[in-house]
C-alpha cells in the first residue's frame, strides 16, 4: 500500500475497519462453539490476540513491510485457535467457525498486500496449515473413521477459501486497476494542460520574436534607405545650380531608394498583420522590377521561373534584388539590369547583372549590405558569389537549396518562365 493514492488508502482503511469489526463479532459464535470443549479460555485468548493484532496493524503500523511480523504472528494464533476450537461432535459435523476467522484475517492481508504473488503465498501457507491442523483434529477426535463426512466438511471449507481468494483478489485487482487508470487519466490531463500552457507561451514568444525580427528589419532596411534618400537629396540641392545633370541623377536615385523603402515597409506591415499580398512570388518580383524602371529610364530584363519559396527565403531574394539594383545605380551608375531566377530542382539559382562601371575584384571590399547578403545565404544553406571587372558591370550569383521551396498553389505551374523587358532601350550590355 506504499505510495498508493490518498483516495485508495481511505477506501482500504475503511475496509480494514469493517474486517476488524467482523472479526470482533466472530468472537461470539466461536466462543459458543468452544464451550463444550472445556478449553474456551485458550480459544478466547487466541481470538482476542488476533483482534488486538489486527487493530494494531490497522491503526498503528502504516507500511506493509512492518506488518509482516504481525502477519506471521496471526498465522501462529490461527493454528492455536483452530486446535482449541476445533473439537467436532461425534457425528463429525463442524462445531467451530475457525475457517471464517481464517477468511477474515486473510482479507485484512489481501487489503494490505501490494502484489498478487504475496497474496498467493499467504493463502497457500494458511490453507496448508489449516489442512494439517484439520487432519490432526480429525485423528484426535476419531473423525477419521467417518471419512466421507470429514472430507465433505473439509472440502466445503477449502472451496470457501478458494472462492474467497478468487473473488476478493479479483475485486481488489479491478478496483486498483481502475484507480490506476483514473490516476493516469488525471496525470495525462494535467500533462495536456501543461503542454497547452507551454504551447501558448511558446506561441507568444514566437510572435514576440517575429515582431522583434520585423522591427529590426524595418530599422535596418528602411532606416538605411531613408538615410540614403536624405543624402541624395542633400547632394542634389548642392549640385542643382552648378551641375543640373548630377542633381537629376541624385534625385532619380533618391526616388528609387524611397520606393524601395516604401516596399520594405509594406512587406513588413503585411508580415506583422499575418497577411500576404494575393500575388505569386514571380508577380511580386516583377512588381519590384517594374517599380525600378518607372520614371527612371532604366532598362530591366528578367527571366523568372514560377516558384514559391518559404517566407524567409522569399523576403531574402526580394531584398537581395532591391539591394543589388540600389547598389548598381548608386555605386555603379548602372542604366540596365538583367535578373534571372531559375528552379533547378535541387537548387534555386538567382542572377542579377548590370552594365555599371564595375570594380577591380582584387581591390574590392564587401560592404555591410553585401556581407550581410552572404551571411544570410549561408544561413539558409546556400551560397552567393560576386563578380565584376572594371567597365564590365557587376554580377550577383546566388544558389539556395531546393528544400526552401513551397508547394505550388492550385492553378499555378512551377518551372515556367518568360523573358520580359521593360523601360527604354539602352546601349549598355544586358547579360545573364
Amino acid at each position: 500500500m506504499n505510495g498508493a493514492p490518498k483516495a485508495e488508502k481511505s477506501v482500504i482503511r475503511f475496509l480494514e475497519i469493517v474486517v476488524l469489526v467482523l472479526l470482533a463479532g466472530m468472537s461470539i459464535p466461536v466462543t459458543l462453539a468452544s464451550i463444550e470443549t472445556g478449553v474456551i479460555g485458550f480459544t478466547v485468548t487466541a481470538l482476542a490476540a488476533l483482534i488486538v493484532s489486527m487493530a494494531i496493524k490497522v491503526f498503528a503500523v502504516k507500511t506493509f513491510t512492518r506488518k509482516i511480523v504481525w502477519f506471521v504472528l496471526d498465522s501462529v494464533l490461527l493454528i492455536f485457535m483452530t486446535l482449541f476450537a476445533g473439537v467436532r461432535s461425534s457425528s463429525g459435523e463442524s462445531a467451530s467457525y475457525a475457517y471464517l476467522v481464517y477468511i477474515l484475517v486473510l482479507s485484512e492481508f489481501f487489503l494490505t498486500s501490494p502484489s498478487l504473488r504475496d497474496n498467493v503465498i499467504m493463502a497457500a501457507v494458511n490453507v496448508g496449515a489449516y489442512t494439517v491442523t484439520y487432519l490432526f483434529i480429525a485423528i484426535r477426535n476419531g473423525f477419521i473413521e467417518s471419512v466421507f463426512r470429514a472430507s465433505s466438511q473439509y472440502f466445503f471449507e477449502i472451496i470457501v477459501f478458494c472462492l474467497h481468494f478468487i473473488m476478493f483478489n479479483f475485486s481488489m485487482t479491478v478496483y486498483r486497476k481502475n484507480r490506476m487508470i483514473e490516476e493516469n487519466v488525471r496525470e495525462l490531463e494535467e500533462s495536456r494542460n501543461e503542454l497547452l500552457r507551454a504551447y501558448d507561451k511558446l506561441e507568444e514568444a514566437t510572435v514576440i520574436e517575429e515582431r522583434n525580427r520585423i522591427a529590426k528589419e524595418i530599422h535596418d532596411t528602411a532606416g538605411h534607405s531613408l538615410t540614403t534618400v536624405i543624402m541624395q537629396t542633400e547632394a542634389a540641392k548642392l549640385a542643382v545650380e552648378n551641375d543640373p545633370k548630377e542633381a537629376k541623377k541624385c534625385i532619380t536615385a533618391a526616388n528609387l531608394q524611397a520606393k524601395t523603402c516604401l516596399d520594405e515597409l509594406r512587406l513588413s506591415v503585411h508580415l506583422l498583420s499575418g497577411r500576404r499580398e494575393n500575388v505569386t512570388f514571380k508577380e511580386y518580383l516583377e512588381g519590384i522590377l517594374g517599380e525600378t524602371q518607372d520614371g527612371t529610364g532604366i532598362t530591366v530584363r528578367s527571366k523568372i521561373d514560377d516558384v514559391a519559396l518559404s517566407g524567409e527565403a522569399e523576403r531574402f531574394v526580394a531584398n537581395t534584388l532591391r539591394e543589388g539594383i540600389s547598389n548598381g545605380i548608386r555605386h555603379g551608375g548602372s542604366t540596365a539590369f538583367f535578373f534571372e531566377l531559375k528552379d533547378k530542382g535541387n537548387f534555386i539559382e538567382m542572377l542579377l547583372s548590370d552594365n555599371g562601371r564595375g570594380a577591380d575584384m582584387k581591390k574590392f571590399k564587401e560592404g555591410f549590405g553585401l556581407s550581410g547578403m552572404r551571411a544570410k545565404a549561408e544561413k539558409l544553406g546556400g551560397m552567393v558569389r560576386f563578380s565584376s571587372e572594371e567597365g564590365e558591370g557587376f554580377e550577383i550569383e546566388m544558389s539556395l537549396p531546393g528544400s526552401l521551396k513551397e508547394p505550388q498553389a492550385e492553378g499555378k505551374t512551377g518551372g515556367e518562365s518568360e523573358e520580359k523587358e521593360t523601360g527604354d532601350e539602352n546601349k549598355s550590355d544586358d547579360r545573364g
